[in-house]
């Protein structure tokens, strides 16, 4: 394939990387712009004392608080997100009237992203995230989890918000499938948490042994290639020390990184930049165009010279 007649631009600013089809995956969209949106009704509960008394008089069952918790392990998903790690237990009608009852108080808060100068194009599922009731809540029950205080969103904006959104539909499928084992949210590398971690990690099961995937997001809007090399690295110096990248909290299982892209057609970019292969541990691509429309296993690439070779993985 020719990469270069996947690139365009918006701007000088902004390169963007087409699918096959000549889309630009909306998560991805280097000119998104969002908002919380507040409700008609809204009594924010904001002291912890309030929220649990909610939990006292019995306005929140326990499968509020399970949607809260998965809301809270996310960081950020949208709705069909929500409805889909939900499915187990509760309808997609049942989850999305939790959500808009949790709005209500502030245990949760809803985003209106959208393409700028295109705002009605495309309407994608709401984001959700913790409100300041919720994330009080979670906190008091669950001290020692990470939860993302509500106010980082003010400087996070949409850049994390889509973040997020991406790597969630990677984590859905996974947990969808039953293919990932754990899951956690920047990793402490070798146990030095001034190592760069990935965005996330996840203990996948495989018959041929498990196996610890690095993952990070590249996103268009950004240095992704500065991004992207500057973790390579730090890992590469981790890797020749030990011989593998060990994770803090995971088991002692062969490392692979997963640089998650949008398209191919970046995929193959950051390969021509960066020459993946060149690394001493494992590096596989997993391209999202790929993994939403033909499934998890055959989402994949590994580095071969000057390629990116697809690749079939083994799974349960």
């Amino acid at each position: 394939m020719n990469t270069q007649a996947k690139i365009s631009y918006i701007s000088d600013n902004f390169p963007y990387f087409t699918t096959i089809e000549g889309e630009i995956p909306f998560w991805d969209h280097p000119m998104l712009k969002g908002e919380k949106v507040l409700p008609k009704k809204y009594f924010p509960y904001t002291r912890l004392e309030a929220v649990l008394d909610l939990y006292r008089r019995g306005l929140l069952d326990e499968k509020d608080i399970t949607l809260l918790k998965v809301l809270g392990d996310a960081v950020c998903a949208n709705e069909d997100q929500l409805r889909r790690y939900m499915a187990p237990i509760m309808s997609r009608s049942d989850t999305s009237k939790r959500l808009d009852r949790f709005r209500t108080y502030a245990l949760v808060e809803r985003w209106k992203v959208r393409i700028r100068g295109a705002e009605e194009d495309v309407k994608p599922p709401a984001p959700f995230t913790l409100g300041v009731a919720g994330y009080k809540l979670l906190k008091h029950f669950y001290n020692s989890d990470f939860f993302m205080n509500p106010e980082l969103w003010d400087n996070y904006g949409i850049g994390g918000i889509k973040r997020y959104v991406a790597m969630n539909e990677l984590r859905c499928i996974m947990t969808e499938k039953k293919i990932a084992k754990k899951w956690k949210w920047h990793a402490v590398i070798a146990n030095n948490p001034r190592i760069k971690y990935p965005m996330g990690t996840a203990e996948i099961r495989t018959p041929q042994g498990n196996l610890n995937f690095l993952i990070d997001r590249a996103q268009m809007n950004q240095n992704f290639i500065g991004f992207i090399k500057e973790r390579l690295e730090h890992w590469k110096k981790v890797y020749e020390s030990y011989g593998n990248l060990p994770v803090s909290e995971f088991p002692v299982n062969p490392a692979v990184v997963v640089i998650y892209t949008a398209t191919l057609s970046m995929a193959e970019f950051i390969h021509n930049q960066i020459l993946l292969d060149s690394y001493p541990y494992r590096i596989w691509v997993c391209v999202e165009e790929h993994l939403v429309k033909d499934g998890f296993e055959t989402a994949f690439y590994v580095p071969r010279e000057s390629k990116l070779q697809r690749i079939k993985l083994d799974l349960f």
